[in-house]
């Protein structure tokens, strides 16, 4: 009897890395207008951006359906092996749903999904964390008791570069993008809880960074034993700043470098640098 993990996509393990750790990947979809592309599959970061660039709406994602589940849980069944599902968050995708009506069809208690509350390389942090526990020699059901507790405590934070697509999103009106754009003015995004809220507003990169760290310490500060991940979205040419800044003040190195994909990189488009923690 051995653990399966499963995560969907939008996670932004490349399939080599998945294919390195043992993980399952269920693809979303990406619809660009017409068309449809399955994430991570047939449509990789970097082009994504391109073609983000290139759209006058914004494109949306699609969840798989419960069918995208169903052979990888028929086959851990049949195996008499533990599952666990390490899925983005409920209030961004229908993906846990789906997972959980397979789950109901193939009939199997030893399947269990987790609502990462998280993308990217925020859901990168508790897989992680999630082998980390597996070697220390829990078994599926702790692992996912831990998770579950502890998935609150994951955070990114992001520096948006360009105001458009928030704008584009609705998350910002055309007047407050012409005013801060014209100010150079950064927004400093936060993930937690499934949610994606502004944390602050900077001039300027340097000030975001600042920016970023204050709200990271307002909301507990990092728990340094645990490291961090960074991110980044498209061609970022601020990206080595904030490494270094990053490394600077929080005294220690990141994990794993992750090109952020379509579901957060459709609300910040190109540009965006990002860290995932564990806060205290």
């Amino acid at each position: 009897m051995s653990i399966r993990f499963i995560c969907d996509s939008t996670c932004d393990y490349t399939e080599q890395q998945a294919k390195e750790l043992g993980i399952t990947l269920v693809p979303l979809k990406v619809l660009f207008g017409e068309k449809e592309y399955f994430d991570g599959v047939d449509i990789k970061p970097e082009a994504f951006y391109d073609m983000l660039a290139d759209s006058e709406e914004l494109p949306t994602t699609s969840q798989p359906s419960p069918e995208a589940f169903l052979q990888y849980f028929r086959e851990a069944k049949e195996a008499g092996d533990d599952v666990i599902c390490i899925l983005l968050a409920s209030k961004l995708s229908g993906t846990c749903q789906s997972a959980l009506v397979a789950k109901d069809i193939v009939e199997y208690e030893r399947i269990y999904i987790i609502d990462s509350m998280q993308a990217t390389l925020g859901t990168q942090l508790l897989t992680e964390r999630a082998f980390t526990l597996q070697k220390e020699g829990k078994n599926a059901e702790q692992i996912v008791e831990i998770l579950e507790k502890e998935k609150e405590k994951v955070c990114i934070y992001l520096i948006v570069d360009t105001l458009l697509y928030l704008q584009k999103g609705g998350r910002l009106s055309a007047t407050g993008m012409v005013v801060g754009s014209a100010l150079n003015l950064k927004p400093v995004l936060a993930v937690r809880y499934g949610e994606v809220k502004v944390a602050g507003l900077a001039r300027g990169q340097k000030g975001a960074r600042e920016k970023l760290l204050k709200a990271m310490e307002k909301d507990g500060g990092m728990d340094k034993s645990r490291g961090y991940n960074l991110g980044y979205t498209g061609n970022n040419e601020f990206l080595g700043e904030f490494q270094d800044f990053i490394r600077e003040r929080l005294g220690t190195e990141y994990n794993k470098m992750v090109a952020v994909g379509s579901v957060i990189g459709v609300h910040v488009g190109p540009g965006a640098s990002a860290i995932a923690v564990f806060l205290n």
